[in-house]
């Protein structure tokens, strides 16, 4: 049996021989798994205690199982997953001041991600990124951040080592999910390849930001230029320059239906050449020399909308957004995607979802040229994804998912990527 087949078959038996130990404690204390929000329950009283004092934790494994059954770079199948441990802390609750806040962020990578295999600047496995992709295996604390609130909860500010896809997760927390609950495409989520010049995994940063119905709507981050997924260090986070990433969100109903237009300008006093390496991705041609360097620069703009509101949580809705930025120094200059998804819409699966997304990413004229002369073919990037997330019991989550992506070289062929995700909650 393939090595990798055989890797998920004996992670589907523990499962299954750990459902039926939680189903034997279930039935002692009429707790019932079908229903609980995480397997193991209130942790016998102990996450009741815990959140009286204003400790949060939420411990999350997803399984990934995925591969490229023709084009791309080559075929193939690849096994990984990522445990997250995560911990909110209320201050106040704490014994503190009122407002004080802390998050802390840890994962643990183990197995491989498709990310050789479908080509480059592909990323069809969001979660997989972190720590870092590829075959890294680790445990990393990727996020730990202080936060303070101000004017009644209208206003907050915050400093710390910052996860970007947490970040993200806060400002568009209905349709992001980190790559966990919907897409599970960088390019599905956000169109993110023009910022990753000068954006990384996660930084040092801070910021602040004006509270509306308890999201971020207007505020300024400012943002180190070295990636810290796996390091404390602050050694040239802000001795080169800053990045720095400023927006506006308005609010507003549609025949009595929630949607918001953002717009978002961000940019970098550090100075970059077009192909200057990332340290957690590769870019092809990365380490040729530009004719200079330059300070980069980008706005995007998003559009939100819910276009049908059931009488409860089900919905279905539209995110759209596009990005535009200087053909040099970035390696993307421009970028759009749509997506379309629906929670709870089946009368008889009102917790499932699903969503299809395209997106289309303009590779700079500037990289195409540079690494033309050295025999590299670049192209544009583009994507199709659909996803049918089944939940089998509040805590447990499957996934099938399926993508066809068009990577950055020019002889590869469009790579058609089925995979498999599973989500526990703890």
């Amino acid at each position: 049996m393939n090595r990798k087949i055989h890797k998920v078959f004996l992670c589907a038996t523990m499962v299954l021989a750990l459902c039926g130990s939680v189903v034997t404690q279930a039935a002692d204390s009429n707790d019932s798994i079908w229903t609980r929000e995480n397997l193991f329950g209130d942790w016998g009283g102990l996450r009741t205690k815990l959140s009286d004092h204003g400790i949060y934790v939420d411990l999350r494994l997803t399984q990934i199982f995925q591969g490229v059954t023709s084009g791309g770079v080559d075929t193939g199948s690849e096994y990984g997953g990522v445990m997250d441990y995560i911990v909110n802390v209320d201050g106040h609750k704490l014994g503190l001041w009122k407002g004080l806040a802390f998050n802390v962020h840890v994962q643990t990578r183990y197995g491989e991600d498709t990310s050789s295999l479908v080509g480059p600047l592909s990323l069809a496995a969001t979660p997989l990124l972190y720590p870092l992709p590829g075959d890294y295996h680790g445990t990393d604390v990727t996020g730990a951040a202080v936060y303070q609130t101000f004017f009644d909860g209208k206003a907050q500010a915050f400093f710390g080592k910052l996860n970007t896809f947490d970040l993200v997760q806060g400002i568009f927390p209905a349709t992001t999910h980190s790559g966990v609950g919907g897409f599970m495409n960088v390019n599905a989520l956000v169109t993110a390849m023009p910022w990753f010049r000068y954006i990384n995994l996660s930084q040092w940063g801070g910021g602040a930001w004006t509270v509306v119905n308890g999201l971020p709507n207007t505020g300024v981050v400012i943002l180190g230029q070295e990636n810290t997924t796996t390091t404390w260090s602050t050694n040239g986070a802000f001795g080169d320059g800053v990045g720095f990433l400023g927006f506006y969100k308005y609010n507003y109903k549609l025949n009595d239906k929630d949607g918001f237009v953002m717009g978002f300008v961000g940019g970098s006093t550090k100075d970059f050449q077009s192909l200057d390496p990332i340290s957690w991705h590769v870019v092809p041609g990365e380490g040729l020399v530009d004719s200079e360097k330059k300070n980069p620069i980008d706005v995007a703009a998003y559009v939100y909308q819910v276009l049908w509101q059931g009488t409860g949580k089900e919905d279905v809705h539209v995110l759209m957004g596009g990005t535009i930025g200087d053909d040099d120094p970035n390696f993307s200059d421009w970028s759009t995607f749509a997506s379309l998804e629906a929670y709870g819409v089946l009368g008889s699966r009102p917790h499932d979802r699903m969503g299809i997304s395209g997106w289309y990413t303009g590779i700079t004229g500037n990289v195409q040229d540079l690494t033309s002369t050295v025999g590299i073919d670049l192209r544009d990037i583009w994507g199709v994804e659909m996803y049918y997330n089944y939940q089998i019991a509040p805590w447990i989550h499957a996934s099938a998912d399926i993508q066809f992506l068009q990577d950055a070289q020019a002889d590869d062929d469009v790579a058609i990527v089925p995979g498999i995700r599973l989500v526990m909650d703890f």
